[in-house]
């Protein structure tokens, strides 16, 4: 990352390019990193280690991505105890399968057995899991939570933090590309990419388990 200084502060060359003048974009652009860092700080801080993170994930049929193919999600703490962790294919919707824009890896999540269960049984399972945990966690979280509303999920205790608006004793939904930004002080950036920056060794992308290990 090309860092340029401005006034003896560190801009980031995603925020200023090199050259340009600053803008009401650039400025947002710093005020959103701003955010990202002080998300990060704050739940170093502020966050207990009673507090039960949610991350989650699913996976749609590229085709009619109202039909969710899977669904995967564990529970732990900020002390890294894990709770639960769990992989599940939706059955009736087994034989859709992916592959003209993303792979399909329905059947290769590397980390235990998957379920095979019909979506109404994996929505119950859902809806009391969400009961018991306080943060909801994901990478670009946004199009899975409106599937959970979809289903008819109700997340109305959860609101979003950004670094903004955090409220550490409330129930709260956190996108990992705020905190990949805030932490390395880059644009956000897809999940492998962020693996890779990390040295995090990856395989079988696009499994619905497989991304919020």
């Amino acid at each position: 990352m090309d860092d340029i200084k401005r006034n003896s502060y560190i801009l980031p060359s995603f925020i200023h390019p090199y050259g340009t003048n600053v803008d009401n974009i650039t400025c947002k652009k710093v005020k959103r990193l701003q955010f990202n860092i002080n998300l990060i700080n704050r739940l170093k801080k502020e966050v207990s280690s009673t507090k039960k993170f949610f991350a989650f994930d699913t996976e749609a049929y590229e085709h009619e991505q109202e039909k969710l193919t899977e669904f995967g999600w564990s529970t732990f703490n900020n002390n890294g105890k894990i709770y639960s962790e769990c992989h599940y294919i939706v059955d009736e919707y087994y034989n859709l399968r992916n592959h003209d824009y993303v792979p399909d890896n329905k059947d290769n999540y590397l980390f235990g057995k998957s379920k095979r269960l019909p979506l109404r049984e994996i929505e119950k399972i859902l809806k009391e899991e969400i009961k018991k945990v306080d943060i909801i966690i994901g990478q670009g979280i946004h199009n899975d939570i409106k599937y959970l509303k979809d289903l008819g999920i109700n997340i109305n205790e959860f609101r979003y933090i950004d670094g903004e608006g955090f409220y550490s004793g409330g129930k709260a939904i956190i996108d990992t590309t705020d905190l990949y930004a805030g932490y390395y002080l880059d644009k956000p950036s897809s999940l492998e990419n962020g693996l890779i920056k990390c040295n995090i060794p990856h395989e079988k992308m696009h499994n619905g388990g497989k991304l919020i290990i």
